[in-house]
């Protein structure tokens, strides 16, 4: 990321930063670095992209769209009964046969990891959150979760 970035400041903001076009491609918790080390009094928001937001303007808010896969995406393991642990992966047997874990797809978009995700398993009931979402750990053997890390978009407030 270049330190030549332009800062964005809006009307009536007394000068202070609105924007933080620098943090885009760094992962969730850098940015989030970043952007407290400006704003500590920002309620950051991580959403994945194409989230529906929102049309209120909240001064403290600064709202962090995230796209890239950080985890390997898998249907949750019936077996798996714990709500904040994802690292159980369902066998073939646990959803009829077909494919439960895709660790290609890491590092691609959301949009690319869907396409793959969804040849292998048609079927499939893609939820896409941030990573460090807590889940629940009931067994849907159509689900499977993407979990995203890397900023995709210009943070703002508002």
């Amino acid at each position: 990321m270049s330190s030549t970035a332009a800062v964005t400041t809006a009307p009536g903001s007394g000068g202070a930063k609105t924007s933080w076009p620098e943090v885009v491609g760094l992962s969730i918790e850098e940015a989030k670095k970043v952007i407290l080390k400006d704003k500590p009094d920002a309620d950051i928001v991580v959403l994945p992209v194409g989230s529906k937001v929102t049309g209120d303007y909240l001064p403290d808010r600064v709202r962090v769209f995230v796209d890239t896969v950080a985890e390997t995406p898998h249907v949750v393991s019936i077996r798996d009964r714990q709500p904040t642990t994802m690292s159980s992966t369902a066998t073939a047997a646990d959803c009829g046969g077909a494919k439960t874990s895709w660790p290609e797809v890491v590092g691609k978009s959301v949009e690319e990891a869907k396409k793959v995700i969804l040849k292998d398993k048609p079927d499939a009931d893609i939820v896409v959150l941030p990573v460090g979402t807590i889940v629940t750990a009931d067994f849907v053997p159509s689900r499977v979760r993407i979990f995203v890390d890397t900023v995709a978009q210009t943070p703002h407030i508002g």
